[in-house]
């Protein structure tokens, strides 16, 4: 009986289920994105990183935009829902999760995308729904008990108290090249959050304990 090309070349179509191969590729592609950046990522670089041929590669992400993206979903951040009873709390709780270790791979992704961001929409849209509308949203519910517990005024604006620390963290990394860290995250929330929203401005601790919340 002849087999037809079509059937023989079935098993092909698609993109191979062995989540440890997958595990890999997008962990080298991680590696690579960080340590080169995303205009000099290369699918060859990541399969070479990932010890793994470049079709192998292809047959799951037909483009490095593609991958990154990928990559991007792998690092979204953990949202546990925070809820101390208190908005002291709570902060205590953001500022550490900001600093995690989690958290520093996540800002280290951003520095090496930003550059691509204007001219690749697709990368643009993932960055905003992986990175800085969970971290945002995240806050704003903590806020938002905060003022249903009576803790805020009316007059705080949420939307924009929720926007800083996660705005300047990823400024300061920007312009640093590497994660801001927990006493930057501290200084940002004593001096420029606690006065939007209402409350005295917090002395910087000299201590940078690095605590993991993510």
């Amino acid at each position: 009986m002849q087999i037809s090309d079509a059937a023989v070349d079935e098993p092909r179509r698609g993109r191979p289920r062995d989540p440890g191969r997958d595990e890999a590729i997008i962990d080298a592609s991680i590696d690579v994105l960080v340590r080169d950046g995303y205009d000099r990522l290369s699918m060859e670089g990541v399969a070479a990183a990932a010890g793994v041929g470049k079709a192998t590669v292809y047959r799951r992400w037909s483009s490095k935009a593609e991958l990154v993206i990928d990559a991007m979903a792998s690092l979204k951040p953990a949202i546990d829902t925070i809820d101390t009873g208190s908005l002291e709390g709570d902060i205590e709780l953001l500022t550490a999760a900001s600093c995690s270790p989690h958290s520093q791979r996540l800002f280290e992704v951003m520095v090496s995308i930003c550059s691509a961001l204007p001219r690749e929409p697709e990368l643009l849209e993932a960055f905003q729904t992986r990175f800085t509308e969970p971290r945002i949203a995240r806050t704003t519910r903590v806020l938002e008990r905060a003022r249903d517990r009576g803790e805020l005024g009316a007059e705080v604006d949420i939307a924009m108290a929720a926007n800083l620390v996660p705005s300047l963290m990823l400024q300061r990394a920007l312009m640093t090249g590497r994660p801001a860290g927990r006493a930057y995250a501290e200084q940002v929330v004593g001096s420029v959050l606690l006065p939007v929203l209402g409350r005295p401005p917090r002395p910087v601790s000299t201590t940078n304990t690095e605590t993991s919340h993510d």
